[in-house]
């Protein structure tokens, strides 16, 4: 008799937990990118603590400051300019049959 309420206990939690997903988790979701949205503004305002205890790069912005950046680099190119320092190579562009690959004849058997 034990096994029999066992079973339908099981049978039952399984109906109410797959319910309560389906109404829970949307929400949840919706909450969540909620979250991420407000974090994500709040970063491209700049007013995101980089400092904090969770910060593992310790006080300070992780991805360094754009003036220390181009201090430490030594390059002084005016703003708006634009330095390239390598440009590859261009290879001869082959047209018509030379691209199109090995042609082989055939004859269709019926």
């Amino acid at each position: 008799m034990g096994v029999v309420y066992f079973v339908l206990f099981v049978i039952a939690f399984y109906y109410v937990f797959k319910f309560s997903m389906r109404l829970l988790l949307p929400f949840a979701m919706r909450k969540l990118t909620e979250r991420m949205i407000k974090k994500t503004q709040q970063q491209s305002q700049g007013q995101y603590n980089y400092g904090g205890a969770g910060n593992p790069f310790g006080n300070g912005n992780p991805f360094g400051d754009a003036s220390q950046q181009q201090s430490q680099r030594g390059t002084h190119a005016k703003e708006g300019k634009i330095k390239v320092d390598y440009v590859p190579t261009q290879e001869s562009k082959r047209k018509g049959t030379a691209t199109a690959g090995e042609f082989i004849d055939f004859e269709e058997v019926k």
